[in-house]
């Protein structure tokens, strides 16, 4: 089976939907290689020596995925944005993150919007089988596009062996978000209740790369630190006094996951697949709640004995969702595809 990739999400740094293929892609043991498409050079491709590559230069990706990427010839083509080319006869499987751009407009860019709700209808349709990352998400898909539940597997993301604690776990003075700074992630509400805390503080840590939120003002205990490496980011989550992700709508939500693998106490919304892996070991509020925010992290920092408690019951949870088990899933589907 010729595997084709759109490779789109590995253009630039590796977040998000970017770690998704990438964990996936490199563990796929299929008889040729998977090729990786783009429309643009990818910096990192570290772990993918099992992979082709191919460029194909284009103004955008939109651009790209319509008319470029339907004349590349394949067995079976892999959508892993959720959405496919308009044309183009190569059996597909798409994999569903989020709804978040047709049910939340404001809280993304108008790019993100015209390259997924213009096309997400026709690529549920044309998709020969469905990934989705939680179950809240193919819910969503079965009641807003009519989506038999047998066209549909869960394939949640995952953590691997990298993200573990640290043999002695020495707290840092600091709470620590990791994510793009972007509105849909609960910014606004992390820096209000932050600012509300009683002096003395341990500092705020915001780690991403910056999205669309207006400046955040460094200074007065906040640290913007950008993009970090993966070995930096462990490093962080082993030392966070407090991980805090108070997201405002997900499909799964990678970052708590890492957290909580590398043994860090974990505060986070009721949303996506995050009750779904964090369940009883973590604070969950609910999604805009800036009491039941603040009221987490006061209870947080002060109880040494909750924080290891939870960090420890976080470790093991986080063992049970593996990357290799998320490649075998895929594996299946497009071997399923490949068979329509």
């Amino acid at each position: 089976m010729r595997l084709l990739i759109d490779g789109r999400p590995l253009v630039g740094h590796r977040t998000g939907i970017g770690v998704h293929v990438a964990e996936i892609a490199r563990r796929l043991e299929l008889d040729a290689p998977p090729t990786i498409a783009t429309h643009a050079q990818i910096d990192d491709v570290s772990g993918l020596g099992n992979c082709a590559f191919r460029v194909d230069p284009a103004p955008n990706g939109i651009v790209w995925q319509q008319f470029v990427l339907p004349s590349i010839d394949a067995d079976v083509l892999w959508g892993p944005h959720g959405t496919l080319p308009a044309r183009g006869k190569t059996p597909a499987v798409i994999t569903l993150h989020d709804f978040t751009s047709i049910t939340m407009p404001g809280r993304h860019r108008l790019k993100t919007i015209l390259s997924f709700n213009l096309f997400i209808g026709r690529s549920i349709e044309r998709a020969a089988r469905i990934a989705a990352v939680s179950r809240a998400t193919a819910e969503e898909a079965v009641r807003g596009f009519g989506v038999s539940r047998a066209k549909i597997e869960i394939v949640p993301n995952g953590v691997d062996e990298f993200f573990s604690p640290a043999l002695r776990r020495e707290e840092g003075d600091y709470i620590l978000f990791v994510g793009t700074l972007e509105p849909r992630k609960g910014i606004a509400d992390l820096i209000a209740v932050y600012r509300s805390l009683p002096l003395p503080r341990p500092r705020l840590v915001l780690c991403g790369d910056k999205g669309w939120l207006p400046e955040i003002a460094a200074g007065d205990g906040i640290d913007c630190t950008g993009y970090v490496d993966r070995t930096r980011l462990r490093e962080l989550y082993r030392g966070a006094r407090l991980f805090v992700y108070p997201s405002r709508c997900e499909g799964f939500g990678i970052p708590p996951l890492e957290a909580m693998a590398c043994g860090a106490p974990v505060i986070a919304t009721r949303t996506g697949a995050i009750p779904e892996y964090a369940a009883d070991v973590a604070m969950l509020i609910e999604p805009g709640d800036r009491d039941g925010l603040r009221g987490s992290i006061v209870r947080g920092l002060a109880s040494a004995s909750l924080r290891g408690e939870l960090g420890a019951r976080a470790a093991d949870r986080a063992r049970e969702y593996r990357w290799d088990r998320s490649a075998a899933l895929m594996a299946e589907l497009f071997a399923e595809a490949d068979r329509a």
